[in-house]
């Protein structure tokens, strides 16, 4: 190079020989980076064409599009294909549409597809790296086995109480604005999020937060920080999705450091202070306790979803994990993240769709006051999972709003599908968008529209399977779908059975879905109007 560079120089003089060294460098980077923008197409396989040295996500990377946004336009591109080909700057990945194929990558072929894509740094974050939503094969495996008995319906009908305390409190709060203004507007994405921080507080950590009484409460200061998308946090979350093999070099951390520092904190205090007082709460902590003193959680006699898909694991793999020190606080912290926003996202677009149709209001509410009568007045576990118009609401509004909008995968090993004739290399990235399957008109006609009777049972039996996921499907399915509908539609029933919301003169209509990030949320608060009801 040095020789080829003298004899430029003496040709032409030292500018042309920088210029035709800057040259030279740009080709070379530009061949490198688009060395494998023709896998897809020797493959057979339907893309979107890639610009050089980005691929395909520089939405993505300049924060223009979300995670779901992003995925959902990839699968709008190509309206027939069964899946579209991507680049991820230059590594080749893929975005699965076919129902079919859907359902073979999430359950019937789970072996290949066993792990996520995504990734933290081992050294650097430990929390993040063996949480259950990050942590991989057999450590997945085992870890999943032992804590699937937190979540079952009996564990759950025990940590119901807390739950209608929290509620109680947050109607309360509703009605100390409602004493000072009449029809008073308040923004109810806040209003929820306060109240399910202290519902997962109190049920995961075993302690008031006290988000509603305290504007300043910490556990609603690091929850609210956690959905903050900064340009820079948001950069680290798709690095987190898309590049994690970038991590590592950058140190980056599932969950801020002084998020980390605060959970972990609380969650020994808590736990020391629990098993000094010998005290049950009959919430996650006390399971958490089991699980650390025992290696594993107890099921009772009427836990009546023993099952975990069928998942095996090789017991021997239990002493890589420490259930004394940070891997149980990790997964305090992800039920922690995970519970906060799929409860509180799901409550606040609920009522908000319900505000804007007020006949599908007073129909739910005419089937939470005929439950109540029933149960004198009382709000019971039973009574909340059984009914079914609010049932339907609540899979509508998962349908319209997924709080987590895809699914990623990675291919384990090589793989081949004889339907579509797809091969997929090993180490490939798998998407799946679920806010594409969800507003796809050829399973769900004028998807834009909220329609509760998409969910009737007559309306179930028109659905084609592996079009609606809202908690994923398969062995790696959410983990906590069953608290996550108990929080979010206790909350409900507690607000419509005092208060008819309506939208004011600040409510955005159509609302406005936020560009960053990887969950399903609004730009600025969901103000709506609290009408408070005859008894």
């Amino acid at each position: 190079m040095g020789w080829w560079a003298a004899t430029l120089e003496r040709a032409g003089g030292p500018a042309l020989g920088a210029a035709l060294l800057l040259v030279a460098l740009s080709l070379g980077l530009y061949l490198h980076f688009t060395r494998h923008f023709a896998y897809w197409r020797r493959r057979g396989v339907p893309f979107v064409p890639p610009a050089p040295f980005v691929g395909n996500v520089a939405p993505l990377f300049l924060l223009r599009r979300s995670i779901g946004g992003f995925a959902r336009d990839l699968y709008r591109a190509l309206p027939e294909a069964p899946a579209v080909g991507f680049w991820i700057f230059d590594k080749p990945a893929l975005l699965i549409k076919k129902p079919e194929l859907v359902k073979k990558i999430l359950v019937k072929d789970f072996g290949d597809f066993g792990d996520r894509y995504t990734d933290s740094d081992v050294h650097a974050d430990p929390l993040g790296q063996r949480n259950l939503f990050v942590i991989k094969g057999e450590l997945w495996k085992y870890l999943r086995i032992n804590v699937s008995p937190l979540f079952t319906s009996g564990k759950m009908k025990k940590m119901f109480h807390l739950v209608v305390k929290c509620d109680e409190q947050m109607v309360e709060y509703i009605n100390k604005a409602y004493e000072k203004e009449k029809n008073v507007t308040l923004d109810l994405k806040e209003v929820t999020a306060k109240c399910t921080t202290d519902v997962i507080s109190s049920c995961v950590f075993g302690i008031n937060s006290n988000s509603l009484a305290d504007p300043k409460a910490e556990f609603r200061e690091f929850g609210k920080k956690t959905f903050e998308y900064t340009f820079s946090r948001g950069l680290e979350v798709i690095v987190f999705f898309f590049a994690p093999f970038l991590v590592k070099y950058f140190k980056l951390s599932f969950f801020q450091k002084d998020a980390a520092t605060f959970l972990r904190k609380v969650f020994w205090d808590t736990i020391k202070a629990r098993e000094e007082s010998k005290t049950k709460r009959n919430d996650l902590i006390d399971l958490l306790i089991e699980l650390k003193n025992k290696g594993q959680i107890d099921h009772e006699v009427n836990d009546d979803d023993k099952d975990t898909d069928g998942i095996t694991a090789d017991q021997k793999i239990s002493k890589q994990f420490d259930f004394s020190g940070d891997d149980l606080v990790a997964q305090a912290a992800i039920f922690f993240v995970a519970g906060f926003e799929t409860s509180a996202s799901t409550m606040s677009f609920a009522l908000y769709e319900l505000a804007l149709q007020p006949d599908l209001q007073t129909r739910l509410r005419n089937e939470i006051r005929d439950e109540m009568k029933k149960s004198d007045g009382k709000i019971t576990y039973e009574m909340v999972f059984g009914m079914k118009y609010l049932d339907m609401v609540v899979s509508e509004t998962l349908r319209k709003y997924p709080t987590l909008p895809f699914l990623d995968r990675v291919a384990l090993r090589d793989y081949h599908d004889d339907d579509t004739g797809i091969s997929i290399e090993k180490g490939t990235p798998i998407f799946i968008s679920l806010l594409g399957l969800h507003t796809d008109p050829k399973y769900h006609p004028n998807p834009d529209r909220f329609d509760p009777e998409r969910f009737s049972d007559e309306g179930k039996r028109k659905h084609v399977p592996f079009t609606y996921l809202p908690f994923g499907e398969g062995p790696h399915n959410c983990i906590g779908m069953r608290f996550g509908l108990m929080s979010a539609k206790t909350g409900i029933v507690h607000i419509l059975a005092k208060y008819e919301v309506q939208p004011s003169e600040r409510t955005p209509i159509p609302l406005v879905l936020n560009k960053r990030g990887v969950v399903t949320t609004t730009i600025g608060g969901v103000p709506l109007k609290f009408n408070k009801l005859n008894d």
